[in-house]
């Protein structure tokens, strides 16, 4: 059954590599509102500016819809609040000869929105806009000809946060440079699907667009709540991508994000961006290394860039922003990956049998496992494998067989850690182990190590074979149960080390009651669970307890080095751990065995916990376990050799 599984769980993780090769394709976009503040600010030919950047590397320009509080300073138009106008028309008379009319008749109020358009291109588009956001009985036309006047019944507030199209001006801009363009659009819940369908039409009638990113001040995408089908329709029909903004806070992800994700799958693409605030405390490098490891690390496949504002190595600001652009560039291609408009992945469906044949590895796993217990039984066999597959096919027979399969892999992830300590308990009794039987330390720590770790990425396999989808790859959809993978598996790892006869060390659980409690193995509890804590709460992308400037610099110098960064919980404390424990002498192995356990478990979890994040690419999780490895295969080495020294000394 495990041999089973683990071949059908392999060709899962075939297919979703090649799926991961081909969606190759990384866009760089460029902000349209900052960089047009930073031209203004400093003077910059925004043409000149923007053909440097297309030079470097810029494949697009997102510009985002005209808001009402922006359009008094459009170049094409003008708005003024009734109050206002009345107020003007008390201390001095008004220059348009429409407006002295209405203030003579009384007619200017205080409750209205007046928009002026000055040339024929703005006043098409805000007669093609107004009547998505307004009701019709709220928009009178005062003026047919230009300058065209609008009479809006509404309040100042409403019309500032109100949106009113692409401006063209801007996309004109991104055309003549030669650049894709990225509609950013805001939402409206009053929304019809006739009023979505104009929307995505009117924004990119003539462009050339490929992405869409969504925006707006109550942080929604298109057609939330009621509508999220007719935007999915309407994005589907103009062939554009869905741009998912990558977040780390569940609080500042779009309301909508994932139910429109899910009926877009083949369209989805991962956008990372950084927020001016935070960019703003960051060197240029730090910017830089950041979008290339969301590009190599993270399946993102649309850099968000904001302008710098500062110099850089006696740059310009101009100057520095291109290089920014050109070395993002450089890295991507670096990674063989290629700078055009973004590419999803596409859709790969895994059949209902090939998921009941990779889930056989999970009832397998869990035999392995209780047969340390003295659990052999036939009836133990059926029963397990006749519970996996009715859970399964209740799964899909009720609709949730995401959430059952995530269920079995969590299960997965849980029990081959268990296995892989198992595999390695005879270097915990002292024993030379069935290969090689040599009474070489060094070489029954490597030996222990490898074992150790692929039995372990066994069971990562059978996490990728379970829950690999597009909706994983990009984050939508996550593993179920990320702590429970680092917190069980050293705990379990402990409970197998006392409970059963394998490693030489069972306890009886009545003698060890009676056994007196010493102050040090307090201490050394109360040190433990304090790192458990700590590695709990550093777990994820962002938390609470921030790494020390130490460890952020020693990381970046691993990822420069290495490309891919190994985690130090594995080759700092686990493999060295694991490779100690052959060359140890009985009395430190009865004495600190519990020990080396625990610190061994926390290693194999983090395994699974590499490949339970389904949205790095599978390569990069085999190059990282690899480095991992190798560098903690020297660390080990060198530990034993300066035990042994130690020891002999004694």
């Amino acid at each position: 059954m495990l041999a089973i599984g683990l071949l059908a769980a392999l060709f899962v993780a075939a297919r979703r590599e090649r799926h991961e090769a081909n969606a190759r394709n990384v866009e760089i976009v460029m902000d349209d509102s900052d960089f047009s503040a930073l031209a203004k600010a400093y003077n910059y030919n925004e043409a000149a500016f923007l053909a440097e950047l297309r030079r470097a590397g810029l494949t697009s320009l997102a510009v985002s819809e005209e808001l009402g509080a922006n359009v008094p300073a459009a170049p094409n138009a003008a708005a003024y609040a009734g109050s206002a106008l009345l107020d003007q028309a008390r201390v001095a008379p008004l220059g348009d000869p429409l407006f002295v009319a209405l203030a003579h008749a009384n007619a200017l109020r205080a409750d209205t929105m007046y928009l002026i358009a000055y040339d024929a291109a703005t006043a098409r588009r805000y007669a093609e806009q107004l009547p998505l956001r307004f009701e019709p009985r709220a928009i009178r036309v005062l003026r047919p000809v230009l300058p065209v006047v609008w009479a809006i019944r509404t309040t100042s507030d409403y019309f500032d946060a109100e949106t009113f199209g692409l401006p063209l001006d801007r996309v004109a801009l991104a055309q003549r440079a030669g650049l894709l363009l990225v509609p950013r659009l805001q939402n409206d819940e009053g929304f019809s699907p006739a009023h979505i369908r104009a929307l995505v039409d009117d924004s990119t009638r003539g462009a050339r667009a490929r992405t869409v990113i969504f925006f707006g001040l109550r942080n929604e995408v298109l057609g939330y709540p009621d509508q999220i089908p007719a935007a999915a329709a309407a994005l589907t029909a103009d062939h554009l991508n869905f741009g998912s903004v990558e977040t780390y806070d569940p609080k500042q992800e779009q309301l909508g994000n994932a139910d429109l994700a899910r009926r877009l799958p083949e369209r989805l693409v991962r956008v990372q961006a950084i927020a001016k605030p935070e960019a703003d405390k960051l060197t240029p490098e730090e910017v830089i290394a950041r979008y290339l490891l969301g590009v190599n690390e993270r399946n993102i496949r649309v850099v968000y860039l904001r302008p710098y504002y500062h110099q850089w190595n006696g740059r310009s600001i101009e100057a520095t922003n291109v290089e920014i652009v050109r070395r993002v560039a450089q890295g991507i291609l670096a990674d063989h990956k290629r700078i055009a408009s973004a590419s999803p992945f596409a859709l790969f469906a895994i059949s209902p049998f090939l998921i009941a044949l990779v889930s056989l590895a999970v009832p397998a796993s869990l035999l392995l496992v209780l047969e340390a217990f003295g659990v052999t039984s036939m009836r133990w066999i059926a029963a397990l494998v006749l519970a996996d597959l009715l859970f399964l096919g209740a799964g899909y027979a009720s609709h949730h067989d995401i959430l059952v399969r995530k269920v079995l892999a969590l299960a997965a992830g849980l029990a081959f850690p268990a296995l892989g300590i198992l595999a390695v308990s005879a270097a915990f009794r002292g024993e030379p182990g069935r290969w090689p039987k040599s009474d070489n330390v060094y070489v029954r720590g490597l030996v222990a190590l490898v074992t150790g770790i692929a039995v372990t990425l066994c069971g990562a396999v059978v996490v990728v074979g379970l829950i690999s989808t597009p909706l994983t790859m990009t984050e939508i959809d996550r593993f179920l149960g990320v702590k429970y993978v680092l917190a069980l598996p050293p705990l379990i790892a402990l409970g197998l080390y006392f409970f059963t006869d394998r490693f030489g060390a069972k306890l009886e659980p009545r003698a060890a009651a009676d056994e007196p409690v010493r102050v040090i193995q307090l201490l050394v509890g109360v040190v433990l669970v304090a790192g458990a804590y700590l590695v709990l709460e550093r777990s994820g992308n962002q938390s609470d307890i921030a790494p020390s400037s130490f460890e952020l610099a020693l990381r970046s110098h691993l990822t420069s080095i290495l490309q891919v960064r190994p985690r130090f919980k594995e080759f700092v404390v686990a493999w060295p751990a694991l490779m100690l424990v052959p060359a140890l002498i009985p009395a430190d192995r009865r004495r600190w065995g519990w020990l080396l356990v625990l610190a061994v478990g926390v290693g194999l979890g983090d395994l699974i916990d590499t490949f339970s994040h389904l949205h790095t690419p599978l390569l990069v999780g085999a190059e990282r376990v690899i480095n991992g490895g190798v560098l903690g295969a020297a660390i080990g080495l060198a530990v034993i050799y300066v035990y042994r020294r130690l020891r002999r000394l004694e």
